[in-house]
């Protein structure tokens, strides 16, 4: 029997989304937080922010706001598990999950709904491959599933964490110092940790 086929994921672009339940420091939450009353530094504190939101969503598999991804994996599989952490998955309309074959001319058709079904309570969404699927092909990137994720709250403690991470990169702008060469211990990676373990199970 052939394992799980690998799946491959592409983000396809991200257009950040309104928050529900908190939301991401900005430049004047940041300033706060590190009592700065000066303007001089203001991009250097956006492009803080911008860092550490990427890090944050790299470290806990999550993009927040809306972000629309495909999905490639090779070959056909009673149930293909696609590992993507999301709080919801947009559904109507033209941001419905859709599953396409790749042809032998190397253009993706939709399929048929009535050839597959997408359970996307819960995360991973599971791609049942309904009857008439072969189970192997020659062609790299067989299938495709394109859909959009929503993750619009954001916990107080990831909030914290993110003053904490931003304030860091602010106060420690080189890697090392004079004085130690070792890696400052954050709190923030331990209120991270669980958010990235049991927020999205």
């Amino acid at each position: 029997m052939l394992s799980h086929p690998h799946i491959r994921f592409e983000k396809v672009k991200s257009v950040t989304g309104s928050y529900t339940a908190g939301t991401l420091p900005d430049r004047a939450a940041l300033k706060t937080h590190l009592r700065i009353d000066f303007d001089s530094e203001d991009s250097y504190i956006d492009t803080l922010l911008e860092t550490t939101i990427s890090y944050i969503e790299e470290y806990c598999d999550v993009s927040f706001g809306d972000a629309d991804w495909e999905a490639y994996w090779d070959y056909a599989y009673p149930v293909v598990l696609v590992n993507k952490n999301f709080e919801a998955l947009k559904v109507s309309g033209q941001n419905a999950p859709v599953l396409y074959e790749l042809q032998d001319n190397g253009t993706y058709s939709a399929l048929s709904a009535s050839q597959y079904d997408v359970d996307y309570k819960n995360t991973p969404i599971r791609v049942h491959m309904k009857s008439g699927f072969g189970s192997s092909s020659n062609l790299l990137n067989k299938y495709k599933l394109e859909f959009t994720t929503q993750v619009k709250t954001v916990p107080k403690y990831v909030y914290q964490a993110a003053l904490m991470i931003a304030g860091h990169f602010y106060e420690n702008r080189q890697d090392v110092g004079r004085e130690r060469v070792y890696e400052v211990p954050m709190t923030s990676r331990h209120l991270l940790e669980r958010y990235r373990t049991h927020c999205f199970t």
